[in-house]
């Protein structure tokens, strides 16, 4: 968590805009707040996402977890890995752990939305061996690596990625009441 921020790692093409109107949106600017609220979203750290159909919806790069609007969702329509290339409908940049949000997404068919933020200290999580910079395609690699198994985890000095089905699944995993 020592890391300084520095912006998106990866080359970002903007397609054609495409609002994405969908009820999560709001769950995720509620579930920001708590994390905010929590501390575990220091200045601009954290990012949240859902599978759609074309792809998935991310918080925007710089993104503020606890002031989300719905103006700070991006769609993500493809990341080329290999070209570290991430397509996106808008103007808007995706948040800079997009590679990871999309290897998870293709490393498990039965998930729908992904929390990640800074806190190293949850009961009940699965540890990663090494620590990775973020936005990169070994940060990105070891989440995915990770979360086959387990729903909960923690990026060695980094923070936590819960997956799940549903946004209220994701944030009932970290087990914060």
């Amino acid at each position: 968590m020592g890391e300084i921020y520095v912006g998106v790692k990866f080359k970002v093409v903007y397609e054609a805009p495409e609002s994405v109107n969908d009820p999560r949106i709001a769950e995720l600017i509620r579930i920001g707040k708590i994390l905010t609220d929590k501390g575990f979203c220091p200045e601009n750290s954290g990012n949240m996402s859902f599978r759609v159909q074309k792809g998935f919806a991310i918080t925007a790069a710089g993104s503020k977890l606890g002031e989300l609007t719905s103006n700070d969702f991006v769609l993500v329509k493809k990341v080329d890995l290999s070209r570290k290339v991430v397509f996106c409908a808008g103007k808007v940049q995706p948040s800079s752990e997009a590679m990871m949000h999309r290897m998870i997404y293709d490393a498990r068919d039965d998930i729908d939305v992904i929390l990640h933020a800074h806190t190293l200290d949850l009961k009940g999580a699965v540890v990663t061996e090494k620590e990775y910079p973020y936005g990169t395609f070994e940060f990105a690699r070891s989440a995915a690596q990770a979360v086959q198994k387990h729903d909960l985890i923690v990026l060695k000095g980094h923070g936590f990625v819960s997956v799940a089905k549903t946004v209220p699944e994701a944030y009932e995993k970290l087990a914060l009441s």
